[in-house]
């Protein structure tokens, strides 16, 4: 007899995990006095980062009621906002007022992650930055699967049944850029370390052999997520790109 299994069927605090993005620090602006986080959560993070600069004015966006009023009791404003109906006049907050907005394994649960970082932009600072962390879609992990006729969603990592958009650097790029921000640094979160491999490699996948992979290639393929920094461009730098 056949059980009935969902990856949308989960607890909330599965979901919401009450943990800590650390890995999000190593790229945090020194300067930054002022943050603006889409999908906080229960505001873990925040807490967090609050704790290691003081005086850091630290707002969350959440659209689960549950966890808003988590975030509530950590971050110094939280606003439960469906980021999929945002607009600039939706938004309650002054515009051109943050130095920093965090988007941690957001935009790819997004219908229209392009138009939401449109939108976000314009609450951000003339210098403001923007750290973002996305899943990879160039996996050699999720290939291998799909060579094989299997693309099988489950309830966290790169397949998350709840990722609507899927992302490779390329994309992450043409996101961006679209959108009015210039990438100032890329970290790549590998599943496998690269210092053991004689490049160029090759790389057989069941009847697939991927040829002369050099170490570039090979970093986006073994890469599990980006975590990215980057930077508004002022509007009249936008429109002569």
């Amino acid at each position: 007899m056949n059980t009935f299994y969902s990856p949308l069927a989960y607890q909330h605090e599965e979901k919401y995990d009450d943990k800590p993005r650390l890995d999000i620090l190593e790229l945090f602006p020194g300067d930054c006095r002022k943050v603006l986080e889409i999908g906080c959560g229960t505001g873990a993070t925040g807490a967090v980062i609050k704790e290691k600069i003081q005086g850091l004015y630290y707002v969350g966006l959440e659209v689960d009621e549950n966890a808003v009023k988590i975030a509530e009791t950590r971050l110094d404003k939280v606003l439960a906002i469906d980021l999929g109906e945002i607009r600039p006049d939706s938004l309650p907050l002054p515009q051109e007022s943050f130095d920093l907005l965090i988007a941690a394994d957001v935009l790819e649960h997004l219908y229209d992650p392009w138009r939401v970082m449109d939108v976000l932009r314009l609450f951000l600072k003339s210098d403001g930055k923007v750290v973002l962390s996305i899943p990879n879609t160039q996996n050699i992990h999720l290939i291998t699967n799909l060579v094989q006729g299997n693309w099988n969603y489950e309830k966290y990592g790169l397949l998350d049944a709840t990722h609507i958009r899927f992302f490779t650097l390329k994309e992450i790029e043409k996101l961006l850029i679209g959108a009015g921000y210039h990438i100032l640094r890329v970290s790549n979160q590998l599943q496998t370390p690269l210092d053991n491999h004689t490049f160029p490699l090759d790389i057989t996948i069941a009847n697939l052999v991927l040829k002369n992979i050099s170490r570039e290639e090979a970093q986006k393929l073994f890469t599990f997520q980006y975590l990215i920094l980057a930077e508004k461009v002022n509007r009249s730098e936008k429109e002569m790109q």
